[in-house]
């Protein structure tokens, strides 16, 4: 059983003390602090002015104490340890009466100077030791209403307690400890019910009112409720769990390890088996199918955070420990590098950071050497025809020799094993990236100019740290058509290398690679990252999606709305400042309409498109008409698709090499054929925009789907001009089809619109653009697809 003063430390920092992680931690939440930190500096002379004054107690200066206590009082510890050993030194000396004063004194000045939590502290380690101290009162219950303002039923709890009244300041403030426990918002636990708050007390009768989740308004009396049910502090998992989810939600996404150690802290012995960690984080904490995802993730911190012991190979069982002590460099070393479940990519992680401070990290030499006997293991097991994942096993070695030069180990020769590499594919066998680096920069130094093909052939499966070492090897200029058809590729398959292909976007999008605008313009990039967005929601939304795949284009999701707000939607309004009228608006409509975009970045991208292109406004009437289902035929479909498609891939990067030409050629001012070559880049972007727009709205009409009854689209029908007898015929199809020479003409078209949904007998009168009117008598509808003409390449 704790004693009085450790109750009294607790609850210090209890329910009523500003809530968890606020007070003073004394467990394993402390953080050490360095004696040569200016913090570690302050402590050490704090604790050797504390030293001065206990001295002095036990040699009965109490004058010379008064004196130094009132000359620096700002700078007196008020660590517990410290206020208890002085006090026993004044008991001692029989001087308590006048330890009461200067107690006082400390807790006013820590008050005085917004500190009250400082001051309750010194209070309650000084109560054990003077229970009948009764002008510490005051100071007591002014430091209980300044660390805890948002507690209305304070008053109350102080009341019933007996605090602010006379009586024994001990007894009083451990009724109020047990009260406060009971005040709203308090979690407890019941062996049934599970976890519950406190929505309602009532001191006067006795009873409180909890809130479970299978018993939303359980009364029990208050004796009942400390007999049958267990509180859970604020500060401990179940507790934060109860009260404050979120956090605990929120610590799992940004620290899982520290969430793990809160969740250790509270166990027996603070050990646990993996089975039992997974029931208390899917309890409120994340949604039960997202474990598998979660845990992957944090295994690797857990494994890496010093304070926790786990050795993952038991699977569910696997236990986990919470150490007093971090494990030494050694055995952080030894843990991560011999773990059964430990490959070449955790190995080589170990040993690059190393690396990377040799001066910090030096190794024993029996340690370093049975880390290379693993390595030469490894290297023996190896392929003969997978020189790469040799070279990198050759590279570990040498960083491993670099940091442990006693251990005089034998390093491969690197070069031999480069010497066998040829093709560049190869490096992606390479694991750590730093190692795959590596070999690419001396593969390039050996091959030259080819070195830098194959490395740009390379860039689209790349990681995102190898592919920005590749595009810092290749000159603007010299390779550029190499990097173009590398971003072409890399650009297709968002996920198939997300961390890249984001890496790609925004570096496009943001002016980074200012040198490949004409072959990536911000106004066909835009449309394609919306594109893209609406494939990753749908990938969100649907429950037969994998979840790492859904994890995926959720993270893509999120990078590509928090780059399309940046700097005030900058891409968006680079974007519809170069398109035409009709496709800026059309832009417009499709993020008002798109559901991966949240209403906060609508509006703003709704503002910034309006301060960009202020003409708009007059356009918003035809946009509506023109976003309908587009009707067409089979045959003009495919002729549609097969022109986009050679606009894309043909035309455009034909043009953009033709404008970087042109600029080569010096002055673009008076350069004809570059103002003609960008002038056919608008052309080709807003053919390709339009295309892409109707190609994305259209349906295909079968002969099956024609309605002979009315005039509509996919009709030929006959009409006798009544004006002069004539008759005249006529084919309704789309705009795709439209052809006056053979009186095909567009269903939008003003004279087909008001021939539309007639029947055979109908009278109707023509009124014609340029002024005039021919009345036409309707006399036959026929099919105009039965004959499979517009099926037909």
């Amino acid at each position: 059983m704790r004693g009085l003063f450790d109750v009294l430390v607790t609850w210090s920092n209890g329910p009523l003390a500003g809530g968890a992680g606020k007070g003073y931690h004394m467990g394993w939440a402390g953080p050490w602090v360095p004696p040569n930190h200016l913090v570690g500096k302050l402590m050490n002379q704090r604790e050797e002015l504390g030293g001065r004054i206990i001295e002095m107690a036990e040699a009965g200066r109490l004058d010379e104490i008064e004196a130094l206590w009132l000359e620096r009082l700002e700078e007196l510890p008020t660590q517990p340890v410290f206020i208890r050993d002085w006090l026993r030194m004044m008991r001692r000396s029989g001087s308590l009466d006048r330890a009461e004063s200067l107690v006082g004194m400390l807790a006013e000045s820590r008050l005085d100077g917004g500190k009250p939590r400082l001051a309750l502290r010194v209070l309650l380690s000084a109560l054990p030791l003077m229970p009948y101290a009764e002008p510490l009162r005051p100071w007591l219950l002014r430091a209980l209403h300044a660390v805890n303002p948002d507690q209305p039923m304070l008053d109350e709890l102080l009341k019933v307690s007996g605090l602010s009244e006379d009586g024994p300041l001990v007894d009083s403030y451990k009724s109020f400890v047990e009260w406060q426990k009971l005040a709203p918002g308090q979690a407890w636990q019941h062996t049934d019910w599970g976890e519950g708050l406190v929505v309602e007390l009532d001191t006067a009768g006795r009873r409180v009112v909890f809130h479970f989740a299978n018993n939303p308004a359980k009364e029990m009396t208050v004796d009942g409720a400390r007999k049958y049910l267990k509180y859970l502090p604020p500060e401990s998992f179940l507790g934060l769990r109860t009260r404050e989810p979120e956090t605990l939600a929120k610590l799992a996404e940004t620290a899982p390890a520290e969430l793990v150690k809160r969740a250790l802290a509270d166990q027996p012995n603070q050990r646990m088996r993996q089975a039992e960690l997974k029931q208390l984080i899917i309890g409120g904490v994340i949604d039960g199918g997202d474990w598998n995802s979660w845990w992957a993730r944090a295994r690797q911190a857990v494994k890496l955070d010093p304070y926790i012991d786990f050795d993952p190979s038991g699977g569910a069982h696997a236990v986990l420990g919470l150490r007093v002590q971090p494990r030494t460099f050694e055995e952080e070393i030894r843990d991560r590098f011999f773990a059964v479940d430990a490959d070449n990519a955790t190995r080589a992680e170990i040993i690059r950071q190393l690396a990377r401070k040799p001066g910090q990290a030096q190794l024993q030499g029996d340690l370093a050497r049975r880390m290379a006997d693993q390595l030469n293991q490894a290297m023996a097991q190896a392929s003969e025809g997978a020189p790469a994942g040799r070279l990198e096993l050759a590279y570990m070695m040498a960083d491993l020799a670099a940091v442990a030069p006693e251990a005089k180990l034998t390093v491969p020769d690197a070069g031999a094993l480069l010497a066998q590499i040829h093709a560049y594919d190869d490096l992606t066998e390479i694991e750590h990236v730093d190692y795959a680096i590596q070999a690419m920069e001396a593969l390039i130094e050996r091959d030259g100019e080819d070195g830098c093909r194959q490395a740009a052939g390379l860039l689209p499966r790349a990681p995102v740290r190898l592919a920005q070492a590749i595009w810092q090897a290749l000159d603007h200029e010299q390779h550029l058509e190499d990097a173009v058809r590398a971003v072409q590729r890399l650009l297709d398959f968002s996920l198939t290398n997300p961390d890249t292909w984001a890496w790609a976007v925004r570096a496009i999008l943001d002016g980074s690679w200012g040198h490949l605008d004409d072959y990536f313009p911000a106004q066909a990039i835009v449309p394609d990252v919306l594109d893209e967005m609406e494939q990753w929601q749908r990938l969100v939304e649907s429950e037969d999606t994998d979840a790492a795949l859904k994890a995926t284009a959720r993270s893509l999701l999120s990078r590509m709305r928090t780059l399309l707000a940046a700097d005030r939607c900058a891409a968006l309004a680079k974007a519809v400042e170069a398109m035409p009228r009709e496709m800026a608006q059309r832009l417009r409509r499709r993020i008002e309409r798109h559901d991966a975009l949240p209403a906060a970045y609508k509006a703003q991208a709704d503002r910034a498109i309006r301060l960009t292109r202020r003409d708009l406004e007059e356009a918003a009437g035809a946009v509506d008409q023109a976003e309908e289902e587009h009707l067409c035929t089979g045959r003009t479909y495919g002729e549609k698709v097969a022109e986009l498609r050679e606009i894309t891939s043909v035309k455009i990067p034909k043009n953009s090499r033709v404008i970087e030409e042109a600029r080569m050629e010096g002055d673009l001012r008076e350069n004809a054929g570059y103002q003609y070559a960008k002038e056919e880049q608008k052309m080709l972007v807003q053919t390709q925009a339009t295309l892409t727009s109707l190609l994305s709205r259209a349906r295909i009409v079968t002969a099956d789907q024609v309605d002979t009854e009315r005039i509509c689209f996919g009709v030929r029908f006959r009409a006798r001009n009544l004006s002069n007898g004539a008759e005249e015929s006529y084919t309704v199809l789309g705009r795709w089809e439209a052809d006056a020479d053979r009186h095909i003409v567009s269903r939008q078209a003003p004279m087909a619109v008001q021939f539309m949904d007639r029947r055979v007998g109908d009278q109707v009168t023509i009124q014609h653009p340029g002024g005039g009117e021919t009345p036409y008598e309707i006399l036959e509808i026929e099919n105009a697809l039965a004959d499979g003409e517009w099926d037909r390449p």
